[in-house]
């Protein structure tokens, strides 16, 4: 199912909402009488936690036009919720407006029902899901790997919005957010950043960080990724 098309489903069986930066899409402290997904049209969300110390930590980011917040769905129907209540009581997850937010909130029975009688938009949700789970593995497994430099380049490609014709960064996403996703220093960041705008990637623009050659950037990635597992020659391109 295209794109288009999953929006449209949405649109036709969905309420449209708005929320502003830092609010809550999903907020599990709140009773519902049934589950809701979410379709996000416009904006960044993330899949956030609060730490035992008060401090929000970031596990994933969600960007435009993606179908989010339906794992409690999937875990009643195919009746995995009892492991669902197991895995998610110790630690609670927000969806939470990175940016502000338009989305359209569609009901368990509606979402369910079209995942039993459109094979199409079942694809699409579980292309959502396979989608989820490479990008959370990625993020840990770049962590682990201490990559620092491939982690920053994809963290710019998850939250970049397009306007104009441009890929933007918005002003949300500063350096110290990047460091608190990344689990680096924000002075290492910095550092990366500034190779970056040698290199021509990015720019600042109207307070705003752009992505100048996004193929170039995405380029880098392959390389630093495959060089990191030792398929490609040690005088592959890098970040000097």
């Amino acid at each position: 199912m295209e794109e288009k098309e999953v929006r449209e489903l949405f649109l036709r069986w969905g309420i449209r909402k708005e929320k502003k930066k830092h609010q809550y899409i999903y907020d599990p402290s709140l009773s519902r009488t049934m589950s809701e997904a979410y379709y996000l049209d416009e904006g960044i969300a993330a899949l956030t936690s609060i730490s035992r110390e008060g401090e929000e930590k970031i596990f994933l980011y969600f960007g435009e036009q993606r179908i989010i917040g339906f794992a409690e769905i999937l875990a009643r129907k195919y009746r995995f919720q009892n492991m669902m209540n197991l895995l998610c009581a110790p630690t609670p997850f927000w969806i939470t407006a990175k940016t502000a937010c338009t989305y359209y909130v569609m009901t368990e029975p509606v979402f369910s029902r079209l995942m039993d009688e459109d094979p199409r938009f079942l694809n699409a949700v579980l292309k959502t899901t396979c989608l989820n789970y490479l990008e959370i593995i990625n993020k840990f497994q770049h962590i682990q790997d201490v990559d620092k430099e491939t982690m920053f380049c994809e963290w710019l490609l998850s939250c970049r919005i397009r306007r104009n014709g441009k890929s933007i960064i918005p002003k949300a996403f500063t350096f110290t957010e990047a460091a608190r996703y990344l689990d680096m220093h924000p002075v290492t960041v910095s550092r990366i950043a500034g190779k970056l705008k040698q290199m021509g990637l990015i720019q600042r623009t109207d307070g705003c960080l752009m992505i100048t050659d996004e193929q170039r950037l995405s380029q880098l990635i392959r390389e630093r990724r495959s060089a990191s597992c030792g398929r490609i020659c040690p005088d592959s391109p890098s970040i000097p």
